[in-house]
């Protein structure tokens, strides 16, 4: 058996770069070694490669070549994912990606083609459905607690486009594919879609506070396959400081999570007079791990030969579904009118 993944960073663009290398050197230390850095921005790759005290390389194809790499690591630029996620795969180099995994659904469904054409395992960082109150959620869901669901309402937003902490390219469409909605937004899409199952129909509004190119506000609408289900999502970059907040109704109960890193849950199951119970965070504490420190266990287990964590949401699939979402939801923007998937 392998013991440690031979990684490499490819592009550092991604404000979560840091924070996943953190949580890699942290929770999986003794399960990587990092190989190289590649990115088209050479500054800010050399800069990463001295950190991690490993080779920049300037030509992707040179990590792509190289036996001692198992594994890439992709933070690049949202509009790059196509092409160095295609050229991984056929490289048979197995792929951890951020999120989203493509700008458009049809790139989306090409790339995962092109994972499972070449038998190598991906992970998509779809974050918060490794959160423990969340997957609680989907696990009250899951065992009919709740009943038959009938709303479910997610909101998460910050203040950082009135700063300029973020690069201006994280505001501009073609490199990052659109705004709030498909970067912050997409925790809210793939909660919608993780417990409330496959999207219908889409409707869309977005707004621009911060008078950029791109939306810095959204609200998503969303109707669900066979369900009589009603799902929303808000986001936006320039709020004040506000705590994550899920909400999830049932014919026979409710959940409420508040925040994120120490959430307060409360449920009601429907009894007596309705009074929501707050839950014992030991119920569904997890030990921090997101979906990199999952992508390193699962690429060091060669007895699991599927190519996807299938059923945690960091799948093709349901990557796909969120792509296809987002891109529902910029053509509803547009037209005023409901997009169905």
């Amino acid at each position: 058996m392998k013991e440690k993944v031979g990684l490499a960073l490819v592009g550092t663009w991604h404000v979560h770069t840091k924070g996943f290398i953190d949580k890699l050197n942290t929770l999986s230390n003794e399960k990587i070694e990092w190989k190289a850095v590649w990115d088209h921005d050479k500054d800010r790759g050399t800069k990463f490669a001295e950190q991690l005290n490993v080779p920049f390389i300037k030509q992707y194809e040179e990590i792509l070549n190289d036996d001692a790499v198992d594994a890439v690591m992709i933070e690049a630029e949202t509009n790059r994912h196509f092409e160095l996620i295609i050229k991984a795969a056929k490289a048979h180099k197995h792929i951890f990606t951020d999120k989203v995994v493509a700008v458009t659904g049809e790139e989306a469904e090409e790339i995962r083609e092109a994972v499972r054409g070449n038998n190598v395992k991906c992970v998509i960082s779809h974050e918060s459905l490794t959160i423990g109150a969340y997957q609680y959620a989907k696990h009250l869901i899951s065992a009919g607690e709740l009943g038959e669901l009938l709303s479910i309402y997610f909101r998460r937003s910050h203040g950082m486009a009135k700063t300029n902490r973020l690069p201006e390219s994280w505001y501009d469409r073609s490199t990052a594919g659109g705004g709030a909605l498909i970067d912050l937004g997409v925790h809210g899409l793939s909660l919608l879609t993780f417990l409330g199952g496959l999207p219908e129909s889409v409707h869309a509004r977005m707004k621009y506070v911060t008078k950029r190119e791109v939306e810095d506000t959204a609200t998503v609408s969303v109707s669900f396959k066979n369900s009589s289900l009603l799902g929303a999502a808000h986001t936006n970059l320039v709020s004040g400081a506000r705590g994550n907040l899920l909400e999830v109704t049932g014919t026979k109960g409710s959940l409420t999570i508040l925040g994120e890193k120490n959430p307060d849950v409360f449920v009601d199951k429907g009894e007596g007079d309705g009074e929501s119970l707050l839950v014992d965070q030991a119920v569904f504490a997890t030990e921090g791990e997101v979906p990199v420190n999952l992508f390193i266990d699962f690429v060091l287990d060669q007895s699991d030969t599927r190519t996807e964590l299938f059923g945690s949401g960091c799948d093709l699939d349901t990557a796909v579904t969120i792509v296809k979402m987002a891109e529902a939801a910029y053509e509803s923007e547009k037209s005023g009118k409901s997009v169905y998937i």
